[in-house]
């Protein structure tokens, strides 16, 4: 068996777009959630913000590459 765990990211009924393991249907590691302004505004563009969001994440934190990097405060950054 493989360690290698297959992600998925999959928009919810409710709009929620998630980040979770393919093979499981546990909690999400992930989740974005627009607001009704956002949602309205994105239209359809939504899962591909969503989805480029979570890519910058993945690509700029190195998740799930076994990395011990820990972020400073000047990386990190909180977008409302």
């Amino acid at each position: 068996m493989s360690d290698t765990t297959i992600l998925e990211i999959v928009e919810l009924a409710n709009g929620e777009v998630v980040l979770r393991p393919a093979e499981a249907s546990s909690e999400p590691l992930v989740s974005i959630r627009f607001s009704e302004e956002a949602a309205e505004l994105l239209r359809h563009s939504r899962f591909d913000v969503a989805r480029e969001m979570l890519d910058h994440a993945i690509t700029r934190t190195h998740l799930w590459e076994g990395d011990e990097h820990e972020l400073s405060e000047s990386e990190l950054a909180t977008v409302h």
